[in-house]
């Protein structure tokens, strides 16, 4: 049983929000909503946060849940939401997209021409190299899924990634997605030519409707092969940053406001692109961003990534390389990585 979406804040019941940014509290708050949030999942076993989650329900008499960040795959979270009857989203929906096997086997028992864009990586598999992979984030609404950002991770190590069990760069997870030899580098928008962004866009939101997904943002990495596409995963939650900030940063459209827009069945803005943007590893101490933003490129520092605007991708190539070239010489980049 899940929840209806669009009911605004003429509905009294309060939204539930778990594991939500203070931008999505915000948010809600001023579009009218009542807000009830459970900052924290960890700590409970599993038990222990059906319970919480049972009572926080009853309790607040809540109409819907919305689980974020880590919440979003949790299989207490999603089981018990919809057993309660507020969720937006059928709990094996959003489990099938938290798990890369499981999406793999879906892609399998779809039949051939989905079987083939699953990227291997199970005992005995050779999973082709590849060292670009598009995050594709999709806003989803009554099973509409409208594509909010192509962006290029691009791996600038002198080895090509392979599959493999490693924490993500993007999502923070420990999943089998790619074992990568350095953090990408990231640029938005993605530069593809219209048939390649045709192509990733239906990959994309193709998997969604497989998976039966209804409702919410989704985050989904596809490998570019020798082979073609690959899925390499997709994740229930909307992306993390620095992709976040790119897609924010050009095309002005926020994540969590266009989140609520959607829970209140409001129209979602078209995203507009201004300019373009990309995300540089930044060595440095991450504590200390006053060093990056005197770089005269440099827009933003946070959590690892220099972050870059210009107006045409040749601006931004060339600011990209400056930054990449001073943390060569520098001697901050492992051997092979730099301008791509």
């Amino acid at each position: 049983m899940t929840a209806s979406v669009g009911l605004g804040s003429s509905d009294p019941r309060p939204l539930l929000l778990v594991c939500p940014t203070p931008k999505l509290v915000a948010e809600a708050k001023e579009a009218g909503f009542p807000v009830v949030t459970i900052a924290e999942t960890t700590g409970f076993t599993d038990d222990q946060l059906r319970d919480h989650l049972v009572e926080t329900v009853r309790t607040h008499r809540v109409g819907m849940l919305i689980a974020c960040g880590n919440a979003s795959t949790l299989p207490a979270v999603l089981e018990t939401a919809e057993r309660l009857g507020v969720s937006p989203n059928p709990a094996a929906s959003a489990r099938l997209l938290a798990d890369a096997s499981q999406i793999r086997g879906l892609l399998t028992r779809s039949g051939p021409q989905w079987e083939a864009l699953a990227l291997p990586s199970g005992p005995g598999d050779t999973p082709p190299p590849y060292d670009i992979e598009y995050g594709v984030e999709t806003l989803t609404v009554e099973g509409m899924h409208r594509v909010t950002g192509i962006v290029e991770l691009r791996y600038t190590g002198k080895e090509a990634t392979c599959a493999g069990s490693v924490p993500d760069p993007v999502t923070g997870d420990a999943t089998a997605g790619t074992d990568l030899r350095g953090a990408p580098v990231h640029t938005f928008p993605a530069p593809l030519t219209r048939q390649e962004e045709a192509e990733i866009r239906a990959l994309a939101t193709g998997l969604l409707d497989l998976a039966g997904y209804e409702f919410g943002y989704a985050f989904t990495r596809v490998a570019r092969t020798d082979e073609g596409p690959r899925v390499v995963e997709s994740l229930p939650r909307q992306a993390s940053w620095p992709a976040s900030r790119l897609i924010e940063l050009t095309t002005g459209l926020m994540a969590e406001r266009e989140l609520v827009r959607a829970l209140s069945g409001i129209p979602l803005d078209a995203p507009v692109m201004v300019g373009c943007a990309a995300a540089v590893p930044s060595p440095g101490p991450s504590d200390a961003p006053d060093h990056g933003t005197a770089l005269p490129e440099v827009r933003e520092v946070r959590d690892g990534y220099a972050l870059l605007t210009a107006l045409t991708p040749a601006e931004l190539a060339a600011r990209r390389d400056a930054v990449l070239d001073r943390q060569a010489s520098a001697g901050l980049l492992a051997a092979g990585e730099g301008p791509a």
